[in-house]
């Protein structure tokens, strides 16, 4: 039975499979989510969607239920049904055998029959799509909502280019998580005693809580009444400071404490469908329904009489509209009106109710004509949301209230494309074809498109393309690039793969199974990066024979790349990124929008050197402290001991030379050779465990004691104040005790490393590692006065000193006696943080957790310290489904040719939900200024006007001379400076880069020269940079010369 809210299950989930879900969920949320069953009606293209991305989340089951037979048009969004299946099988039975493999976890079946309520009270939730039966509908709905335990009842529907979702979870729904975000924390600095007590924060950074946030206090002295206990905050004051409840009863604050936000559970009311359906507004959730796109004002409202209008019909008619028939589609118009005349000649006073001034008769139309169709990307868009609103019955997220309805009629052609039905032919593009028409159809067959990608947006993407079928023709061809193998964590999202595929290329697995949804796809498959190293691959050719780009990467550097080739070879990108629930998308059009470089994220903010070594206060320090000790002795640690092994003297003199202004660098770096070295001289178990055992009394014990010793308890500052208050939390040395899991877990994951690096067997054997742990002699602690860096802006890691060079040498001689065969050597590896059985991420738990209790920080499970050690990205198929169709709208409007302004970005967050659509931004001119800052004068734009699109097309081949004479003539522009990426061709103000001999050089020839690389035969053009003055001396801002080289 699903459990109540609030508590966890006790059952495993698989980590490594569900660590980029968990990321976003959290482990609570998860713990439930593997205890939910869900019922699934319906298996159009929205509701194998819904199906997939629900499996992939991983609930306990999946009951399936749909037994109409297979038609040709469900193959235009179903990918799971085939050509053999259209007439003999039912959708839940085509569909059942590929939904199971995606998750062993999830229990698919299938439920055939009639729907009763005596099958649905058996699972927690039931979801119907593409059902419009409303007496049925609101029977099954009042039954969920009347039991004991509310059933969740989630209603959605694709009917051509318009769509909705409908929720209900009962009378009294508890959630638990509002927004998925993480929970905020400061520094206190003071409270004052007050009816709304005032907390100010330490100045280090701003409190970031608003009005409404609880939060809850520890370790604050004097006032410590306050401590553990849960209290709202009342008003939001400024970044460092905020009011709370009254805390007059409280004693005087003294000093230090840190605040939290808590997260407090609260229940949210749903009304019924038989409600919703007449007064749709919910109370407390703002004026009216969403409008994801607030240009189309209103037509949430009118698309739900719509709907209402749309049920009736179909209770009267028994069908829905058929397709293209004007007859039905004036059936439709009419009751629409008369629903909306019903609403407004009912109680005035009753405000949830729509009453529309207008009605547009033509939005009517376009659904009632196209009603019996659906396209894969809104099948994946809608897809996503409702499978994302099934997972948040947990209690994680807020739930849509309750209504969304969202249409993209703007992609209709201007005139109708197909007359009749009856002049459709019966194949897997009917419903493309009955909506855009023929031509439309092969234009997109014969698309060449670059596909930059193949992990989870990747995948979706291919699956769109091959049911929209995109490069289907022998002009057509999808070329997928990724450089990556495939994981076991990627078969949480990235649905085309799996078990068996693991360790394979994720771009031909993804072509492979792109092309068995749509045999005629033509799709090649790379492995290689798209870079500035791999132009001749992906070369001036291969770019301009683009139809258009489609990024679907994960990291910056890739999409700048990506963006900065498109925008040279004017083609059109479609760029976006998911993060958890959160995602965005961009349309970069050449000449008329912006680029994705012309917008930057901010820098993600980095922890402070000081605050890593000596003075954390935050568990997400004491992650990276670990993760970069790792680094230094398991990274960096074998490497250097093994280029010492093989020449000895040769090693010691270059890294002297190399690190001659750091001694505390060489001296910490020998030091660590020294122990590897003489641990590894003659290896065994034993070895590697006082070794580790040694480790740890350096870094839980020594270095914490040296610390205290330059800085005790009672340091005060110059101006007096203590030393540990605010952010510098006093810290404590750790003996080492046999009996603490988490002591023997460090000793444990540290010797197992260490046995991998000196090619030893792995010992599990706890009770043998902690009998030789315990015996292991550590020598006392020796005091000594250090330099140990306070300021959080200091950036230089060595404080060294005279001691250093006395300890190098002492290090030296120490070094230089052992006898290692240089033809022996350790093994090295870098950090996985997916391996289970490498030791790496138990090791990070344990020092990371070890090193919070020196601090007295609260301490991490395992998982939350992979996350942030391996720096994983929390990624949901519901999102990443979504954008995708997103982006396939997008892409519609390109292949039919709308104009610019009918594209759209959108940034959604399906936790809160939001959902945004916007214009996109046009270019960034770059302007004529009075006075530039920096050049200290004015400033002329040559063109005017320019933007990031436009660059100064030349003709080679030419001289510099030429060059500057071309310049002349069109621009009235006197070239000064010429040069090629880091590289200088011409300065007019240098005698060596302004000779007579180099400006009568081929442009060529000097950038060859300069670069000193022949230009490949590949290569079509070459860019670089120019800058000048105009007639009257003005600094001039030029674009990019683009030059064509003419062989």
């Amino acid at each position: 039975e699903y459990m109540g809210e609030g508590r966890v299950s006790n059952m495993e989930f698989d980590q490594n499979l569900y660590s980029r879900q968990v990321g976003s969920l959290g482990v609570e949320a998860m713990g439930k989510l593997i205890k939910l069953r869900v019922f699934l009606h319906g298996l159009r293209g929205l509701g194998v969607e819904a199906a997939k991305n629900l499996i992939l989340a991983g609930p306990k089951s999946v009951t399936l239920h749909d037994d109409e037979l297979v038609t040709a048009s469900d193959l235009s969004s179903n990918f799971y049904v085939t050509e053999a299946d259209i007439g003999s099988r039912s959708r839940a039975a085509a569909s059942v055998t590929q939904l199971k493999e995606l998750n062993p976890y999830v229990h698919v079946d299938v439920a055939t029959g009639e729907i009763t309520t005596d099958l649905l009270k058996n699972f927690d939730v039931v979801v119907f799509t593409d059902n419009y039966n409303i007496a049925k509908l609101q029977e099954f709905n009042q039954f969920c909502r009347t039991q004991e335990k509310a059933i969740g009842f989630v209603l959605a529907g694709i009917l051509g280019l318009y769509g909705f979702t409908f929720v209900d979870y009962g009378p009294g729904h508890t959630i638990f998580d509002a927004t998925g975000e993480e929970l905020k924390n400061s520094i206190v600095s003071s409270i004052s005693n007050d009816e709304a007590g005032i907390v100010v924060v330490h100045g280090d950074k701003r409190h970031n809580f608003v009005e409404g946030d609880y939060v809850t206090f520890r370790e604050v002295q004097g006032m410590t009444e306050i401590n553990d206990k849960v209290m709202k905050v009342t008003k939001f004051i400024s970044p460092f400071s905020f009011a709370v409840e009254d805390t007059r009863s409280f004693g005087a604050y003294t000093r230090e404490g840190i605040v939290e936000q808590v997260k407090v559970p609260y229940q949210l009311p749903f009304n019924s469908l038989e409600h919703s359906l007449t007064r749709p507004y919910t109370k407390g959730k703002g004026e009216g329904l969403d409008t994801p796109d607030l240009e189309k004002w209103g037509r949430s409202d009118l698309l739900h009489v719509v709907y209402a209008g749309l049920v009736e019909f179909v209770r009267d008619h028994g069908r829905l509209p058929r397709l293209l028939n004007n007859e039905d589609a004036d059936d439709l118009v009419a009751r629409v009106k008369a629903v909306n005349d019903r609403n407004k000649s009912g109680n005035m006073e009753i405000e949830d109710v729509i009453r529309l001034d207008e009605i547009d008769e033509a939005v009517i139309r376009k659904i009632a004509l196209y009603a019996q169709t659906q396209l894969t990307p809104h099948a994946s868009f809608w897809g996503g949301i409702v499978a994302q609103e099934v997972v948040k019955f947990i209690g994680k997220f807020t739930p849509l209230r309750q209504w969304l309805h969202y249409d993209t009629l703007e992609l209709l052609p201007e005139q109708q494309a197909v007359a009749s039905a009856g002049d459709i032919p019966a194949s897997r593009y009917h419903d493309l074809v009955a909506i855009f028409g023929p031509d439309f159809q092969q234009r997109l067959a014969s698309q060449k498109v670059f596909l930059v990608g193949a992990g989870a947006l990747g995948c979706e993407f291919i699956k769109m393309f091959a049911l929209l079928g995109l490069a289907t023709t022998e002009n057509g061809r999808l070329i997928v690039t990724d450089d990556d193998n495939i994981e076991i964590s990627n078969l949480n999202r990235q649905f085309l793969f799996r078990k068996e595929n693991v360790g394979h290329s994720k771009a031909a697995v993804a072509c492979s199974v792109g092309s068995r949804m749509n045999p005629q796809l033509r799709a090649d498959a790379l492995k290689t990066r798209v870079s500035p190293e791999t132009e001749e691959t992906f070369n001036d050719d291969f770019w301009e024979s683009l139809s258009f780009v489609v990024n679907a990467v994960d990291n910056v550097q890739a999409r700048l790349h990506v963006d900065a080739r498109c925008v040279f070879y004017h083609k059109h990108l479609f760029e976006s990124g998911t993060l958890g629930t959160k995602c965005n998308s961009q349309v970069v059009i050449p000449k008329e929008t912006q680029s994705y470089g012309d917008s930057q994220d901010p820098p993600e903010e980095s922890i402070p050197l000081c605050t890593l070594k000596n003075f954390p206060y935050q568990i997400e320090h004491t992650i990276q402290w670990a993760r970069d000790y790792f680094e230094g002795i398991f990274g960096e640690g074998p490497n250097e001991s093994n280029k010492f092994i093989a020449n000895p003297q040769a090693y010691l003199t270059k890294l002297k030379k190399e690190l001659r202004d750091k001694p505390a660098m060489v001296r910490a770096r020998l030091d660590l050779i020294l122990k590897l070295v003489t641990h590894f001289e003659v290896p065994s178990i034993e070895n590697c465990i006082e070794l580790a055992r040694l480790v740890f009394q350096d870094i839980f014990g020594d270095q914490i004691a040296s610390l205290l010793h330059n800085f005790p308890p009672d340091y005060r500052t110059e101006s007096g104040a203590p030393f540990w208050s605010g952010p510098k939390r006093q810290p404590e040395a750790i003996e080492f005790n046999p009996e603490d899991p988490v002591h023997v877990d460090f000793i444990w994951s540290t010797a197992n490393i260490l046995a991998y690096a000196f090619r030893l067997p792995k010992l599990d054997d706890r009770e043998r590692i902690k009998a030789v742990a315990a015996k292991v002699k550590v020598t006392p602690f020796q005091p000594k006065k250090v330099k140990i860096s306070t300021d959080p802006n200091d950036r230089n890691e060595d404080a060294g000193g005279d001691e250093d060079e006395r300890e190098i040498q002492i290090l030296e001689q120490n070094l230089l006696s052992k006898k290692v065969d240089p033809s022996r050597s350790m093994n090295t590896f870098e950090f996985e943080k997916d391996d289970d059985s490498n030791y790496h991420i138990d090791f990070i738990t344990a020092c990371a957790n070890l090193r919070a209790r020196n601090y007295k920080i609260a301490e991490a499970p395992r998982l939350k310290v992979k996350l942030i050690a391996g720096k994983i990205i929390p990624a949901l198929a519901t999102t990443t489904a979504m954008v995708v169709g997103a982006v396939g709208f997008e892409i519609l409007k390109l292949i039919g040719g709308k104009a610019h302004t009918v594209y759209r970005n959108s940034f959604m967050n399906l936790a809160l939900p939001l959902w945004l659509f916007t214009e996109p931004l046009p270019p960034i001119q770059t302007k004529d200024k009075d006075y530039d800052p920096i050049l200290m004068g004015p400033v002329k734009a040559i063109p005017p006007k320019w933007t990031t699109w436009d660059r100064i097309l030349v003709k080679g081949p030419l001289t510099l001379q030429q060059l500057f004479d071309h310049f002349q003539n069109e621009y009235k522009v006197s070239i000064s400076i010429v040069s090629c990426g880091r590289n200088l061709i011409f300065n007019r103000f240098s005698k060596d880069l302004s000779t007579a001999e180099r400006v009568n050089t081929l442009v060529e020839r000097l950038i060859e020269n300069s670069t000193q690389k022949e230009i490949p035969k590949y290569k079509k053009y070459l860019e670089f940079e120019v800058s000048g003055d105009d007639v009257d001396g003005n600094e001039c801002l030029l674009p990019s010369v683009k030059y064509l080289i003419v062989r």
